[in-house]
């Protein structure tokens, strides 16, 4: 696997300049507007774009970067993806339930009647149980999103024996992958923090790029193990 080239192949294409563009103004209206909710459709459609990356690097094809001409087809599979993921993730509420019991007894009232142990008990459980579910579903989220971009299915996001499979043969390469998209997040952050430099103009165009960057580089990421995977994903 080439992991190097995941950082800088989106600007060997041809195009990247316009289609890079394309991306971050969709990013920048997305997060303009979430609050709105209406801001979710733009990023819904960066995301299923991001998708259709991964099954080109995935299929090969030099120039992964696709045109931004079927947005019916991006915003489905980034529907589909979020939906998904939502749904994966639903089990941290679990988690969370005692964790905020625990932190409502943690008072000086309860610690007076004994139940700080109690209190300290369910917090610990609870985080412990967040932590390990995250990173269980992070490390999943590879073939999760491979499955859905490249079957076009919403089931394929929780065909656990699949998923596991395909996670487990490349465990390695997920392992890798997975801690380069956060080198590449922090790599994001810093090139957005110099958006400050430059003023509020600066922060409009640095931000949306750094965030449509860093799933640009994790699809290409994903699709090197989809496609280099002796396990099939489909």
């Amino acid at each position: 696997m080439d992991f190097g080239k995941a950082f800088t192949y989106m600007f060997q294409d041809p195009d990247w300049l316009a289609k890079l563009g394309i991306g971050t103004l969709l990013t920048l209206v997305g997060i303009i507007f979430t609050p709105l909710l209406i801001g979710l459709v733009p990023l819904i459609i960066v995301f299923g774009y991001s998708l259709v990356v991964l099954d080109n690097v995935r299929l090969g094809q030099e120039r992964p970067l696709p045109n931004w001409q079927d947005w019916g087809r991006f915003f489905m599979l980034g529907l589909k993806a979020t939906v998904a993921l939502f749904i994966w993730v639903l089990p941290l509420i679990i988690g969370l339930v005692p964790v905020l019991a625990g932190s409502a007894l943690s008072n000086d009232y309860s610690n007076a009647n004994g139940l700080g142990f109690v209190s300290f008990l369910l917090i610990t459980c609870g985080a412990c149980l967040m932590i390990v579910w995250g990173l269980f579903v992070t490390l999943l989220t590879p073939a999760i999103y491979s499955r859905i971009a490249i079957t076009n299915r919403f089931g394929a996001a929780f065909d656990l024996g699949k998923i596991w499979e395909f996670t487990k043969d490349n465990l390695g390469n997920v392992i890798i992958a997975i801690l380069l998209t956060w080198v590449a997040g922090l790599v994001a952050s810093l090139f957005a923090m110099a958006g400050v430099i430059a003023l509020f103009i600066g922060v409009l165009v640095t931000f949306p790029f750094a965030c449509l960057w860093q799933y640009l580089v994790q699809s290409h990421l994903f699709g090197q193990i989809a496609g280099t995977s002796v396990t099939s994903i489909e």
